[in-house]
């Protein structure tokens, strides 16, 4: 009889064992736990589906995206929720969606690294399968930041990146699987000064320290979007370059003008007209530790017209002290060195930059 009160009493808590993790995990699913497999991650297929890239500021380095974010994993827990709906596909949007993420269904919380701020959610829509497949999808809108690089400004091409990680999940526990689709992710549009280029999807792993508990850093699998778009030069050639080699141009006059008042008049005023244009490049640049392709060329414009000057006054020397005829052939010879000696210098700054 002792013995058999032994086993009864072993058996009793082996089922309450049991009972109590089997209590334990239903409730760990409804408030949204999931067991995750370090050797078997969750593997999760983005997508980013860019609508417009829109209010790019090159003063912040900041720009607006619209589009949708699509993520799609499997979750086998999921076919409790199918057959108590009693349905092939279950669909929950917005304020339902929001109320089954954590209860019910299993959503990682997706985080875009590269964004200013939070971003607005329009719409969201989750999907159930009978497979087991969940699809996460929503409308978004966000300002970015990216570096850009501005040294051939405004010849430059620019890459504008997003960048997702799951907030919570190392990539023991999720990983992103690459998106094979061949379509573009953006539909052409861009504000009207840029023109896109060529996209590149991929996956890489970032590490982070602060998480951290034994100084080893942790990994996070990391999607990455990447637009390349090149700016289209018509604005700036005909309200930049252009009037700058204009006036220029207009600073090399003063070499056939006899007065030399006319002359030191002339290249003064065309010096803060060059000022004036510096100050105009420089509102729409952010403060940079390198000088860019227009800089150059205003630089080049200062140079011009301080060293024709220069040459003015030495004319002026030259007929105080009776040789007239020197300054005639001085004048004479800067008609033809200035303009030549800007453009090849234009011609290598272009080299330096774009070679």
């Amino acid at each position: 009889m002792y013995i058999g009160m032994v086993i009864l009493l072993y058996n009793f808590s082996g089922f309450a064992k049991n009972y109590n993790t089997e209590v334990l995990l239903s409730n760990s699913q409804k408030n949204g736990a999931h067991y995750l497999d370090t050797l078997a991650p969750i593997k999760i297929t983005p997508k980013i589906q860019i609508n417009k890239i829109y209010d790019i500021n090159t003063l912040h380095e900041t720009y607006v995206v619209d589009g949708y974010f699509v993520a799609t994993w499997l979750d086998e827990r999921n076919f409790d929720t199918i057959n108590n709906a009693k349905q092939d596909i279950v669909i929950y949007e917005n304020q339902m969606a929001d109320e089954k993420i954590g209860k019910e269904v299993w959503v990682p919380a997706f985080e875009f690294i590269n964004v200013v701020g939070n971003r607005n959610i329009v719409n969201k829509q989750l999907i159930i399968r009978p497979d087991g497949n969940v699809t996460y999808n929503e409308r978004f809108n966000a300002v970015f930041t990216t570096l850009m690089d501005f040294k051939k400004f405004p010849f430059d091409e620019q890459c504008f990146s997003i960048q997702l990680e799951a907030f919570s999940y190392d990539n023991k526990s999720l990983v992103f699987l690459e998106n094979n689709e061949t379509s573009m992710s953006i539909n052409k549009e861009m504000p009207e000064d840029w023109l896109v280029g060529k996209e590149q999807k991929y996956i890489s792993t970032k590490e982070y320290s602060h998480l951290s508990t034994d100084g080893v850093p942790i990994e996070f699998s990391r999607y990455n979007l990447e637009i390349t778009a090149k700016r289209k030069i018509r604005y700036y050639l005909w309200q930049f370059i252009f009037p700058l080699f204009l006036i220029i141009s207009i600073s090399w006059s003063v070499f056939w003008m006899p007065d030399l008042s006319d002359q030191l008049t002339t290249n003064f005023t065309l010096m803060l007209t060059v000022v004036a244009f510096n100050f105009h490049t420089s509102n729409i640049l952010p403060n940079l530790p390198y000088s860019t392709f227009i800089e150059s060329l205003i630089t080049m414009g200062y140079l011009s017209i301080f060293i024709s000057i220069i040459v003015i006054i030495l004319g002026y020397s030259l007929i105080k002290n009776n040789k007239r005829i020197h300054n005639q052939k001085l004048m004479k010879h800067c008609k033809y060195l200035f303009p030549g000696g800007f453009l090849l210098t234009n011609a290598i700054q272009a080299v330096l930059f774009f070679g």
